[in-house]
């Protein structure tokens, strides 16, 4: 289990943040012990499931799906060759079986200590496995240096092919994760393709991926057609250009790379030669590479009538100088014109998607995941790869499997805090539940909790005595406590019916206030307490004890604020601050506008805590304050200007607020300050509507203003300002945005607002951002307080 040697406690997965404890940031180390759980893994499709019904922001919910981490495949038995002992992997692709290049076992498998006598190479894996157990691991999941050692001796039969492979162990496989065993298919996976290059394994194509071309598709009614093809990116090495050709007729608009069909009895590479002659009119040309894997694409060939599959092979080659060109032939010059551009050009002026997939794969040296259709799959070549998937796990005796990354839930705390686990042994040591009639089951008192590593229980006179007054002499108590999560998992419905001594807490009570309206967190919590709760919930739902499946209508992240040294504030930091010493200084009402003011409270984020924030916040509301003396008692409509901006502040202030944009809210208040001073005086009327829009934050201060302008009644008992919509439209124009010279959107702004700012409204629409993507914009036309038309190529 994860272990931190400071807080001398097991921590939960989700108590872990980049291979550290989550509370002190002490490195985790994993160590074996004894500990509960709850079998949270019982709920992974149910928590996951019922996400799509909730209405959360979306990053939320997919955090926890993220983290449940559904995979569904299949779980395929390897046999070690001459031994009793078999291999069980897990996999989501097992259409590429017949890939399979070599085995991965965790280190710390079962299998290793079962085969010790049998590997030929016993001291350097013993030698291996103790640097893996130094390792933490995020670091291991990370798998960065794709560390491995082979178990000489020792083979596994592929079930499909009955190929003897490579069994390693490697510690970028957890035993926890899946089986603690994969099969690596090193054409097809990223990470497997880089152990294989570094360890020197093969590498075997088993999935040619095809796609339906997006430029040019296949049209229903026409019959399809598989060819073997070439596709050639022929380069002038004189003057580093590339060939392309530019097709017409019922093609026009489409450019390719040299490409023709393989005729029988052709090789890939005579067919090169071939092509690049009949359509270049080049005859002196080298083949420098030729990417290792065959890619394939549907399309039209209209010019043909067909449909077609091409299979192709893909070439990179060079021609020393084009000096010698021959003419090409009128009845290709009729087809398409060869063109020479820049190599910065090609991605750009290919059209088919298939040839900018595999212009970037000579490219790049990475490996194969797509899917397609299978090749060298025995029986099974040439059937969809998610037609493969069910036909190869049926052949080799397979079953389809659906895991989870979710790992069950593990509870045991070796600390004073939290509740006692209701569990005593008898004297042979088998655990039982404490009865009802002994529950609740307390802490006892007697007890040093300073963390030593053994649990503080254990030093508890007073529980060992109460364990063997209750249940006899021999039995124990057990002595870890419960993770705190437990206890914050469904407090809120104690909360509901806290005197009720006959019921968990009463269905009526429940139906009057459950689920929660709003529940706002900080985002550290979305796979903790979070999905804890909702996992108590759907447990609770089970047991008969809450109406709903569900606890939470609304979730919010909230903002982190640190310490003033930007890190999490944390007793062991030294960074913490207390807002006591803060209100001493400036006062309540100033702590609390900064706190609102910090950040924005409704977006995950952190923020340092700023004495020159806090100060500069005092300063506001002192500016409130002293403007007392610059109120007037005529009620006199105040100018134009001070109208609009007050009726703007009420609105954004309320909707603010709605929205718990708190720092927004209050930098529109500054923005009316500003305009309020720079007047000689200020209308009673604008006075009071700031003081109540001040009064949510600073309610001490403005309920101070509020007596001393003549009020007897108490601010906070008084209507909310209202604005009038009217004044606000007469100060909002409609701009309207063109998109090369069509209406592609429109949005509302002051008159006022810059022909910069227009732009940048006019870009961010939702409906313009599709027409800009893959083009460059040229020219930006702007008529102010009317129009954008961007001009895009």
């Amino acid at each position: 289990v994860p272990w931190c040697d400071s807080c001398k406690t097991v921590l939960a997965n989700e108590q872990i943040v980049a291979g550290a404890c989550e509370r002190c940031g002490t490195p985790v180390v994993q160590k074996d012990l004894d500990q509960w759980f709850f079998k949270i893994t019982d709920y992974a499709e149910r928590l996951l499931a019922d996400l799509d019904s909730l209405d959360w922001p979306e990053e939320i919910k997919q955090a926890q799906r993220e983290w449940i981490g559904k995979s569904e495949g299949s779980t395929l038995t390897f046999a070690i060759a001459g031994q009793k002992e078999t291999v069980e992997v897990f996999t989501t692709r097992p259409d590429t079986l017949y890939g399979v290049t070599y085995l991965v076992i965790a280190p710390e498998h079962e299998l290793v200590a079962a085969l010790s006598t049998r590997i030929e190479n016993w001291d350097e894996v013993s030698i291996y496995i103790e640097q893996t157990k130094a390792k933490k691991e995020l670091e291991r999941k990370e798998g960065k240096e794709k560390t491995g050692v082979e178990l000489k001796g020792i083979k596994a039969i592929n079930p499909a092919t009955r190929e003897e492979v490579p069994v390693w162990i490697a510690d970028y496989v957890l035993a926890s994760y899946g089986t603690g065993a994969i099969m690596a298919v090193p054409a097809h996976d990223e990470r497997d393709y880089a152990f294989a290059q570094i360890h020197s394994l093969p590498i075997r194509q088993v999935v040619v991926p095809c796609a339906d071309d997006t430029t040019n598709p296949p049209q229903p009614g026409m019959q399809e057609v598989q060819r073997d093809t070439v596709i050639v990116h022929l380069k002038d090495k004189a003057t580093g250009t590339f060939a392309l050709l530019d097709w017409h007729g019922s093609l026009e608009g489409i450019t390719t790379a040299v490409m023709g069909g393989i005729e029988q009895g052709q090789t890939p590479e005579e067919a090169v030669h071939a092509e690049i002659k009949e359509e270049a009119g080049l005859s002196n040309v080298t083949i420098v590479k030729k990417l290792p894997w065959i890619t394939a694409a549907r399309y039209c060939a209209s010019h043909k009538g067909e449909n077609r599959c091409a299979v192709a092979h893909v070439f990179l080659a060079e021609v020393e100088h084009r000096n010698n060109q021959e003419v090409i032939a009128e009845s290709e010059q009729t087809l398409h014109t060869l063109v020479w551009v820049e190599e910065t050009e090609v991605l750009r002026r290919l059209t088919p998607d298939h040839q900018k997939q595999v212009w970037q794969l000579l490219h790049t040296d990475t490996a194969l995941p797509a899917h397609g259709f299978l090749m060298d799959s025995g029986l099974h070549t040439g059937l969809t790869t998610i037609e493969g998937q069910g036909a190869i796990t049926e052949q080799v005796g397979g079953h389809m499997t659906t895991q989870y990354r979710l790992r069950d839930w593990l509870l045991s705390r070796q600390r004073y805090w939290g509740c006692p686990i209701p569990i005593v042994y008898d004297p042979t040591g088998k655990p039982h539940a404490v009865p009802d009639e002994h529950l609740p089951w307390t802490l006892p008192t007697d007890v040093d909790f300073t963390p030593t590593g053994e649990a503080p229980l254990a030093r508890s006179v007073e529980l060992k005595e109460r364990t063997e007054r209750i249940f006899g002499k021999g039995w124990t108590p057990e002595v870890d406590t419960m993770d705190t999560f437990v206890d914050s998992s469904w407090y809120f419905l104690r909360y509901l019916d806290s005197h009720n001594t006959q019921e968990f807490s009463s269905p009526e009570k429940q139906k009057m206030w459950m689920p929660v309206d709003r529940y706002s967190g900080g985002a550290e919590h979305t796979t903790m307490h979070l999905l804890y709760s909702r996992f108590f919930y759907k447990a609770l739902h089970d047991l008969g004890l809450v109406t709903e499946s569900e606890p939470y209508h609304t979730r919010m992240s909230r903002g982190l604020i640190l310490g003033p040294d930007g890190q999490k504030m944390s007793k062991s930091k030294g960074n913490v601050i207390d807002p006591d010493e803060h209100v001493a200084r400036v006062g309540a009402d100033t702590v609390k506008t900064y706190l609102a003011f910090i950040g924005p409270y409704n977006e995950v984020g952190q923020y340092p805590w700023d004495l020159g924030g806090i100060a500069g916040v005092r300063r506001f509301l002192e500016r409130v304050w002293n403007m007392r003396a610059k109120v007037t008692s005529s009620t006199d409509t105040s100018p134009d200007d001070i109208t609009l901006i007050l009726h703007q502040t009420i609105k954004k202030v309320g909707e603010d607020i709605e929205a718990f944009k708190l720092n927004t809210a209050i930098s529109q208040l500054m923005i009316l300050v500003n305009a309020l001073e720079k007047q000689p005086s200020v209308s009673a009327y604008s006075y009071s509507i700031l003081i109540r829009l001040v009064a949510p934050f600073a309610p001490h201060l403005t309920e101070e203003i509020w007596s001393l302008v003549g009020y007897t009644t108490s601010i906070h008992c008084e209507e909310w300002p209202t604005y009038d919509s009217t004044v606000l439209e007469k100060a909002e124009v409609t701009i309207t945005v063109q998109v090369n010279g069509k209406v592609r959107g429109t949005f509302v702004a002051p008159p006022n607002l810059s022909k910069e700012d227009m732009v940048v409204h006019a870009r961010a629409l939702d409906t313009i951002q599709p027409w800009l993507v893959g083009g460059a914009v040229m020219r930006e036309v702007v008529v102010p307080g009317r129009l954008v038309n961007l001009v895009v190529k």
